[in-house]
């Protein structure tokens, strides 16, 4: 998945060491996820983060939990899993601690806020073996639109410190339980009878001796001191029995038997002495006071170190004049040539002191700008929270990213961002021009409104596409039956029917009307794209616009000379403009005019107005109105399925849906303008197609007739009503027809039948569809030609390349002509 060679990486991957470079390296455009340049804003700026910190950071991205890290966190992975890590699925890559982990992540994702865990055990595998590892980490949301895209995890591996931590409190609760203990009796000596000695179960533990080591000798105890303490000690205690003292401290090493460990031994004892003074017992507590003496000594070698540093300290002071005036020479430096904009003011707000970015960023000059206030350079709207903060500043409490406008010499407003400090009676500020921050902001903002649309369009879209699948297969049972109702009412095969078929027919083809509008706004229509003169098919609608306006509107086209053509559905463009003139009739009830032009446009760069048209050449066809025009709320959801101004029974709400949805499946766009009481310009754009139009196809008289001579015909359609029409009707014209139910069924027919002239097969079938029974039967036969029949065309029937040499596509509901002419065509071809 890496390409080293992989060129124009987004800006958000620039730097972050090595997992920067492997992000960059990344065929993300093969990965689920995309190529970089489509991921989600919240998720760029988070990745920025991550590869610029030090700290171990993690992202869990998407359903998926798509997973990025940088360099801190690869270092508390082992080489197997930092290999696989990048790109890899939470689930997948973290399956041995998915039941500890997983809730915790879902907390997140469902909109449940961040989590926090301290010393959280995470048993690992690292280097083939499975360790407990301890981690302190916090999980916190990532946006994306409303809800939740994912996961930023910040960590820390604290293995060794929770370790630490044990062992140290084990110490302390020894310690604790020996000097308990000790100080009711570790040790007893009796200095009557020649230092004879019994010793505590816990004073044997701090020794390191064995149980039968109770009643040692004194001079055991002395072999064990160690060699260098072993002298002073002895002495030490022989003194203390000698002196007359009651209380005897002392505090010496020894060698422990059980593991040859050097230990510190703290010994507090009490002598107890007759009436005369001689002494006649020992009674002491030992305890191990290791980890304080090594803790001590520590200190003490800190305290020495210091006190070297304090000496090179010295040393430093001798030459810390002359780095005082270097730094001033390279402040000044500074000062000169930042691009950032450097001032000093009093707390009144009074300019003392600007850096030249001043008069290169407003292009006043130095005395113009100092010894006043900003007021005279502010936006009106903005002076007075400029005044707000400079009182602020001046009671001493700093300023972080304020932004107001100030006027530059040629009259226009620069945007600036400020930071400032208060310090004594001077203020000290930074500002930075943002103006072209603003502009791209207010670019992205559009964009990402257009985006929102288009997502809530492709919503509704996938509703409406399940919708006509099902409606149109009721849609073609109705229409073929009455259409043979039709065709044997000419022969005088039936009675008493015929007044149905009006009723029905018509019915039927207002449901499928509305079917066609669903699919077109949800862009599931299919299509037939031909190269189109846009002039000529208007010119073509002049009558036909006449007669639907009416005699009080006025009609004027303007056809741009030398127009190019367009490749589009000819049908859906006719459709679409169809539809704008009966909007602009409606918006005009007491006469007006209406306008309908043409243009060639060139696009050289996204447009924030029209961030769907990306850079090309173009045809604009726009259709304006004098009409009442819409607020801007109405012109915002105006491509919204189903929202329509229209008293109820008079618009459905799919025109402008439907032709929202022609123009983006058409790889084009449309915009609204619109003013209340002035009128409305919808400006619909198609792309350029480089070649001459097509010519129109000219349609077959109804009369026209051709003999069926034998051919053999296998209809495969899984829905009976239509099935029993389609075959009903072809038998009828004289063919030998052979029918299946579904995909397996049909190429059993296939295999057993040597000559079957044409394939007549629905896509939608279940399990194998129609596209793979297609590609399967041609395996044996590669000459076969194939009729699809489609209510509802999934995405990959609109993929270019789906319609192979001999194949053709009909739509859901045909009428008999229509039907029979195809398969005319075909058989004959």
């Amino acid at each position: 998945m890496l390409d080293a060679h992989r060129p124009n990486s987004p800006d958000f991957l620039a730097g972050g060491g090595e997992m920067g470079a492997l992000m960059r390296a990344y065929d993300w455009a093969s990965h689920p996820i995309g190529a970089p340049d489509t991921w989600p804003q919240s998720l760029r700026t988070a990745i920025r983060i991550v590869l610029n910190t030090n700290h171990p950071m993690f992202i869990w991205w998407g359903p998926d939990l798509i997973q990025f890290y940088n360099d801190a966190y690869a270092l508390t992975m082992d080489a197997q899993q930092h290999h696989a890590g990048l790109g890899a699925r939470g689930r997948e890559f973290w399956h041995e601690i998915w039941p500890i982990i997983s809730p915790q992540i879902a907390q997140v994702m469902s909109g449940g806020g961040a989590t926090w865990h301290e010393n959280q055990l995470i048993p690992m595998t690292r280097n083939g073996k499975l360790e407990h590892s301890y981690w302190t980490y916090s999980y916190s949301p990532l946006d994306l639109d409303d809800g939740v895209g994912g996961v930023l995890v910040v960590c820390r591996d604290v293995t060794r410190d929770h370790e630490a931590t044990i062992v140290l409190r084990e110490r302390e609760a020894e310690l604790a339980r020996v000097q308990q203990i000790g100080q009711i009796g570790g040790l007893e000596v009796d200095l009557r009878t020649g230092f004879r000695n019994r010793r505590s179960p816990e004073y044997l533990i701090v020794h390191g001796l064995p149980p039968e080591a109770a009643n040692e000798s004194h001079e055991d105890w002395v072999r064990r001191i160690h060699p260098e303490d072993r002298e002073a000690t002895e002495q030490k205690f022989r003194n203390a029995v000698k002196s007359g003292v009651r209380d005897y401290t002392v505090q010496y090493r020894i060698i422990r038997p059980s593991d040859g460990q050097t230990r510190w031994i703290s010994v507090r004892s009490y002598i107890e002495r007759d009436d005369a003074g001689k002494p006649l017992r020992l009674v002491g507590a030992h305890t191990d006071v290791t980890d304080q003496v090594l803790a001590e000594q520590a200190l003490r070698k800190s305290e020495d170190e210091a006190r070297r540093l304090a000496a090179k300290l010295a040393d430093l002071n001798e030459t810390l004049e002359q780095r005082v005036r270097d730094k001033t020479r390279e402040r000044d430096r500074i000062w000169s040539v930042s691009q950032d904009l450097l001032m000093v003011a009093d707390h009144d707000g009074v300019w003392r002191t600007v850096n030249p970015a001043w008069m290169r960023t407003l292009a006043w000059s130095e005395a113009e700008l100092l010894n006043k206030t900003s007021r005279w350079l502010e936006h009106p709207e903005d002076q007075a929270r400029t005044m707000a903060e400079v009182d602020k500043l001046a009671a001493g409490e700093p300023t972080i990213r304020f932004e107001n406008r100030l006027r530059h010499r040629d009259g226009s407003y620069r945007w600036l961002s400020w930071t400032a400090v208060p310090d004594q009676n001077q203020i000290y500020c930074v500002a930075r021009d943002v103006t072209a921050e603003k502009a791209a902001a207010e670019r992205l903002k559009n964009t990402e409104e257009a985006l929102r649309q288009s997502q809530k369009m492709e919503a509704v879209g996938q509703l409406t596409g399940g919708i006509a699948h099902d409606f149109n297969n009721l849609l073609t049972g109705i229409v073929g039956s009455l259409d043979l109702m039709q065709t044997r009412l000419g022969q005088g095969r039936t009675d008493n029917i015929a007044r149905y078929i009006d009723a029905a027919m018509t019915s039927a083809n207002r449901a499928a009307a509305l079917t066609h509008r669903l699919l077109a706004f949800a862009r599931r229509q299919p299509l037939i794209p031909k190269s189109v003169d846009a002039n000529g098919l208007i010119v073509s609608l002049e009558d036909l616009l006449r007669r639907t306006i009416g005699e009080t509107l006025d009609l004027d086209i303007v056809a741009a000379p030398d127009l190019w053509c367009t490749l589009c559905d000819p049908n859906q463009l006719e459709s679409a403009l169809l539809n704008l003139a009966i909007n602009a009739r409606d918006a005009m009830p007491d006469g007006g005019h209406l306008k309908i032009a043409t243009q060639n446009v060139r696009v050289d760069a996204i447009n924030a107005n029209a961030p769907a048209l990306t850079p090309g050449d173009y045809i604009c066809i726009s259709v304006s109105d004098s009409g009442t025009g819409m607020s801007p709320e109405v012109v915002a959801r105006a491509f919204d399925p189903f929202f329509t101004t229209k008293p109820i029974g008079q618009g459905t709400g799919l025109g402008l849906s439907m032709i929202y949805g022609f123009a983006r499946q058409s790889n084009g766009h449309v915009s609204i303008d619109s003013r209340l009481d002035i009128g409305t310009t919808v400006k619909l754009y198609l792309p350029r197609h480089e070649g001459d139009a097509a010519a129109q196809d000219a349609a077959p008289l109804k009369g026209d007739q051709h003999v069926a001579a034998g051919e053999t015909l296998l209809v495969v359609e899984d829905e009976p009503v239509v099935r029993s029409v389609i075959v009903d009707m072809l038998k009828d014209e004289g063919y030998r027809v052979l029918e299946a139910v579904d995909g397996p069924s049909g190429l059993r027919v296939l295999r057993e039948t040597p000559n079957i002239d044409l394939l007549v097969t629905d896509i939608g079938l279940p399990g194998m569809n129609g596209r793979q029974l297609a590609d399967q039967a041609r395996e044996a036969r590669p000459d076969l030609k194939i009729l699809f029949i489609t209510g509802y065309s999934e995405s990959v029937v609109m993929a270019k390349g789906f319609l192979l040499p001999g194949m053709e596509m009909i739509t859901k509901p045909f009428d008999l002509d229509h039907f029979l002419r195809r398969i005319r065509t075909m058989v004959t071809s």
